[in-house]
């Protein structure tokens, strides 16, 4: 039965599109009827096809009744958070979360201790117990309350990620929701914490979150919490809410104060803040630095070495006050933009998602010139720009370069919550960084350099900290073995190959970073005992890698990490030992305790070599002529970026037995240049084999030189290789006589 389930569940994603609405409901109710089977297994598969063919039901439903649908589908769905077991009470939140359309008194219920009027009677067609088909709107009643109260941290995570997707629907109920997770940030579990404040961070996107006074405490709590991460999404949050009171604003500057005395590496973050929030808050912001405008002086002695961090703070708050270019009038004393002159590195720091240090200072400087005016009287309701014309940088606007920045910064903070084995958390907090990435993606064709190495970094970072959870979970190596942290350090160890190769004038210190990294890969592949059959070719690529890192080190002086030097003493106390790792795996695990991700900065002129190939007009349905047995010449578009002449490319054609010919492309026969080169290139592909229908799999690959690492390939390349495009499928089918 769980099998036929999770046959449905395939079915419905597997992109068949299915409009006969008799079948949809067919599979919808049977799929009700499981969700009170004896097994627990079956019910969590059952919740899954109820939450795809619900929703399928209600995309066919007729206008009239597709709100009725969906909040039935919502209702069977809330039953299923009461259930005893845990992974059930999970899956059913996350389904929850998934539906586009709720009535709002319905979502209401789900905060209720009891029904609402108007509700009592309501009833919907679905399954209230094993032998009741009448589905009651009262079975909604309480139903997050419960979640968010849970035993399971789990199940509390699940339920504020479902909340996260529902407050959209109505803003009466995500008004009351907003006290309900402020609760939630006084909880014990980090992750459910992060959830919490990841939902106001969503409901304050939506112009959802109104934040009231009692709410402050336990809101402004999370600016100070011992956890980095929770302060930092509280920070996120913080910047996008809108104050109605001077005295809620000035608090919240209070503790974002408190945040940097206590957190000084927090600096840059809480600048960055101050000053978002202060662009928002303009007429708080002039009447907070007029009340403390003596802070801001400089000592009796005339030194403008500003050291106190409240006054710091202060400063950068003051330089988010309106001002009108135009008129060259400001809010507040000229003379602070001249003492803010004598931060402009750390501000600069600060406000690096923002801003370069030049246009810092030519704005400082520009205001320093200005006459004060009342922000009230003067500026009414103009709209403030932020640059000087055109010679000015806009500090509103934030470039992919500076958000991959960002990027790199926080993704630091994710190796604690790796170690801690909240694998699924940092998963989650990849995908949205990934999605803020890759929105800038959609201006860019082919995507800058810098924005494609920080995806892979995500994407390793992601493989990495799957293998890590994995391989410290004694119970998931005990029940699935080894078979599934293999496969995941082969595609870490494959990506971290193609950041090296696929991307030009790589600083060293990257260079290094990504070396470990693949260390690490190595460590892990060589302490579990899986893989001995290629023990010895690991220990040479631990060699090889470690000789790499000896030269960096000498060239450019860096200092090698905690693990890299622990993991070369044991290389050295081995020696040449064929199986000395073998035997030392307690050894291998002390040094991966000391390893940590490492900020990384990389350029934004980087180059990523990347290749685009194509047929045209072809497809199954149109697919090339060929005879059996002869050979057959195949006309490919190929376009490549950032590839010189003497790179040597191969095209790799694999037919459906996996075997592979190569084919050479001289780049000295096509014109173009090294940014961008276009041509058409004819292939031969030699073994046609006796079938009517052929398909072929091509991609266009690049040699690359590695010491000890030679491609086994006799008619192909001579060193190992790595893909620089998609693979094309090509359609062939002998020719109809």
């Amino acid at each position: 039965m769980e099998a036929a389930l999770d046959g449905l569940v395939m079915l419905s994603n597997g992109g068949i599109a299915v409009e006969d609405r008799s079948l949809i409901e067919c599979c919808y109710f049977r799929s009700v009827e499981l969700l009170f089977d004896a097994e627990n297994s079956v019910r969590c598969s059952a919740v899954r096809a109820v939450s795809e063919w619900g929703q399928l039901l209600v995309a066919l439903s007729p206008d009239k009744t597709k709100a009725d649908w969906s909040d039935a589908l919502f209702v069977q769905l809330c039953l299923m958070v009461r259930d005893r077991d845990m992974e059930i009470r999970v899956a059913a939140f996350s389904a929850l979360g998934k539906i586009r359309t709720v009535s709002e008194d319905i979502l209401m219920l789900t905060l209720a201790k009891k029904a609402l009027s108007g509700t009592n009677e309501k009833t919907f067609p679905g399954q209230y117990t094993a032998k009741l088909f009448k589905l009651p709107a009262t079975a909604a009643v309480f139903a997050f309350v419960n979640g968010l109260e849970d035993e399971f941290y789990q199940v509390r995570r699940s339920a504020c990620h479902a909340l996260k997707k529902m407050t959209v629907h109505s803003a009466k109920f995500a008004g009351e929701v907003v006290y309900i997770l402020m609760q939630i940030l006084n909880e014990d579990s980090v992750v459910v914490r992060l959830q919490a404040l990841e939902t106001l961070h969503h409901m304050a996107m939506h112009d959802l979150l109104k934040v009231e006074e009692s709410h402050l405490d336990m809101f402004f709590g999370a600016l100070v919490d011992g956890n980095a991460l929770i302060r930092s999404a509280a920070r996120k949050t913080i910047q996008l809410t809108k104050f109605q009171k001077l005295a809620m604003f000035g608090s919240c500057i209070d503790v974002l104060i408190k945040n940097l005395e206590l957190c000084p590496q927090d600096e840059a973050d809480v600048f960055y803040v101050l000053y978002k929030i202060g662009r928002s808050h303009g007429k708080f912001v002039t009447r907070i630095i007029h009340e403390v405008s003596e802070e801001l002086e400089p000592s009796p002695y005339g030194k403008l070495g500003f050291t106190k961090v409240r006054t710091i703070a202060l400063l950068v708050l003051a330089i988010s006050a309106p001002v009108s270019l135009e008129r060259q009038i400001c809010t507040i004393r000229p003379e602070i933009y001249s003492y803010a002159v004598t931060l402009l590195g750390r501000l600069a720091r600060g406000l690096g998602g923002l801003t370069d240090q030049n246009a810092l200072l030519d704005y400082l400087s520009h205001c320093s010139r200005f006459t004060v005016g009342s922000a009230s009287e003067i500026f009414g309701g103009e709209v403030l720009d932020f640059h000087l014309k055109d010679s000015y940088s806009q500090l509103q606007k934030t470039s992919e370069t500076t958000c991959v920045e960002i990027v790199f910064q926080k993704v630091v903070d994710l190796w604690p919550l790796i170690q801690l084995g909240c694998v699924n958390e940092v998963v989650r907090t990849l995908r949205s960084w990934k999605e803020e990435l890759q929105f800038f993606s959609l201006d860019s064709r082919p995507p800058a350099g810098v924005l494609v190495f920080a995806l892979k970094y995500l994407h390793v970072i992601k493989l990495l900290g799957k293998a890590w959870a994995y391989y410290f979970s004694k119970r998931s190596l005990h029940f699935n073995g080894i078979g599934i942290l293999e496969a995941l350090l082969c595609k870490t160890e494959r990506r971290l190959k193609e950041m090296l190769y696929r991307f030009k004038d790589l600083s060293r210190g990257v260079e290094m970073h990504i070396l470990e990294l693949m260390l690490v890969t190595y460590t892990l592949r060589l302490s579990y005992g899986g893989g001995t059959i290629f023990f010895e070719d690991y220990t040479s690529k631990v060699n090889s890698v470690f000789r790499r890192v000896e030269i960096l080190g000498k060239e450019e002086s860096i200092e090698p990490s905690p693990f890299l030097i622990d993991l070369q003493n044991i290389s050295h106390e081995i020696g040449n030992s064929r199986d000395g790792f073998i035997h030392k795996p307690e050894l291998l695990q002390k040094s991966l305790n000391l390893f940590s991700l490492k900020q990384i900065v990389v350029s934004e002129k980087l180059d990523y070599l990347d290749a685009e190939i194509d047929v045209f007009d072809n497809d199954f349905q149109n697919p090339l002529p060929f005879i059996s047995g002869l050979p057959v010449g195949i006309p490919f578009d190929i376009t490549l970026h950032n590839i010189s002449l003497g790179t040597r490319l191969w095209l790799a054609i694999t037919d459906g037995e996996k075997s592979t010919q190569f084919v050479f492309l001289d780049l000295h026969e096509f014109g173009g240049c090294n940014e961008i080169r276009k041509f058409t290139f004819v292939a031969p592909f030699f073994r046609t084999p006796k079938v009517k229908h052929l398909l072929l799999k091509v991609s266009v690959v690049m040699e690359w030189l590695s010491e000890g690492q030679h491609s086994k390939h006799l008619n192909g390349p001579k060193q190992d290789f790595i893909y620089l495009s998609k693979g094309k499928e090509i359609h062939l089918s002998t020719a109809v006589k």
